[in-house]
């Protein structure tokens, strides 16, 4: 997708919001909200390929070609995933109307552009949303780890951090810092060990910023594999 393009989604969906919701704020929303997501996507991408290649080793039989498809559908995987995750939180937090579809749907079109039409993008959507926390975490790693061979080898905690790390930018973007704090509270009983960065302390940040140390918002390898 080109700059244009990027430009072009964010300022119809903060038109779209806008207008529908009687609000100003509408741009600053979808940039924190996209802003937030596309980091965590990119982290998680990293923690499950890249990370892991440096540490088991490279697949030789593995073309450029073949390793950009790998790249493409597992960041549509992931975007998939937290799409699905955060129309679950903003539904619980009832951000808006009890059974509004409105945020799905414009959530999709932010996210996805002329994707949104691709029947098995709907597909897989609509398999999350049916499901339970944990079955929409199993349905995703049973799905990211048949695109990305390589995430089978990572951390399986990641699974249980990053859902709760898609309610945190979700939480933020809509200024739900109660909602971001409980979430980063969650993740914290998970694996204690974020919670000991000396630069951070396991604080949540805001969406446009990231830990030097650790990675927070989504940690870096080392911290997933602490003890």
């Amino acid at each position: 997708m080109s700059q244009l393009d990027r430009i072009k989604r964010r300022s119809d969906a903060a038109t779209e919001f806008n207008q529908r919701h009687n609000r100003q704020d509408g741009a600053q929303i979808v940039n924190s909200l996209a802003d937030g997501l596309n980091a965590l996507r990119d982290l998680l991408y990293t923690r499950v390929h890249g990370d892991v290649e440096q540490r088991v080793g490279v697949d030789s039989l593995l073309v450029a070609a073949a390793e950009i498809k790998q790249l493409e559908m597992g960041r549509n995987e992931i975007e998939l995933y937290e799409i699905a995750e955060s129309a679950t939180m903003v539904a619980e937090r009832r951000y808006f109307p009890k059974d509004d579809p409105w945020y799905l749907d414009w959530l999709i079109r932010l996210r996805l552009g002329e994707a949104e039409k691709n029947p098995a993008a709907s597909k897989r959507l609509s398999e999350y949303l049916s499901q339970s926390p944990d079955g929409r975490r199993r349905k995703f790693s049973q799905i990211l780890e048949s695109s990305l061979p390589d995430a089978g080898h990572a951390p399986l905690v990641i699974y249980r951090l990053f859902p709760l790390a898609v309610w945190v930018a979700t939480a933020l973007a809509f200024g739900d810092h109660a909602g971001a704090e409980d979430a980063r509270r969650r993740q914290v009983a998970i694996l204690p060990g974020i919670g000991d960065c000396p630069s951070c302390h396991g604080c949540v940040l805001a969406n446009e910023e990231r830990c030097p140390q650790c990675g927070n918002p989504f940690w870096n390898y080392e911290w997933l594999i602490d003890d």
